[in-house]
């Protein structure tokens, strides 16, 4: 089976396009995914991943879809391959089938730490 979850930010506002024949919406989208162990907390390693949905609900999700919303997606990993001057590549995105968004921007920064109380400010 083929399911991946990712949760990142995204790097620029979603563009929508349409398939040619079927005019189907599609929209892509990058997202950073920090790595989840690193050795050196100051120099965090950070993967940029090429996204993309399709369907008919794309045309109204891409105005919300902007440049520094936290999203969890879920969908499909695929690596396309294609020849170019005679080499063969390869490249690899997610294919979303759900896409949810997580809270804050990339205006305001969020922490899971916890922040000290002083001891006058407990009713108890």
């Amino acid at each position: 089976m083929n399911k991946c979850l990712f949760t990142g930010r995204l790097t620029k506002d979603a563009e929508l396009s349409f398939l040619t024949g079927s005019g189907t919406p599609k929209m892509q989208f990058t997202i950073a995914v920090e790595r989840n162990y690193q050795k050196d907390k100051n120099n965090k390693k950070v993967d940029f991943i090429n996204c993309e949905m399709l369907g008919k609900h794309c045309e109204n999700l891409c105005q919300y879809v902007t440049k520094g919303k936290l999203i969890l997606l879920e969908g499909e990993l695929n690596i396309d391959q294609y020849e170019k001057e005679g080499e063969k590549r390869s490249f690899t995105k997610i294919k979303g089938d759900r896409l949810e968004f997580l809270g804050g921007n990339g205006d305001k920064k969020e922490s899971n730490e916890f922040q000290e109380v002083d001891s006058d400010e407990i009713p108890f």
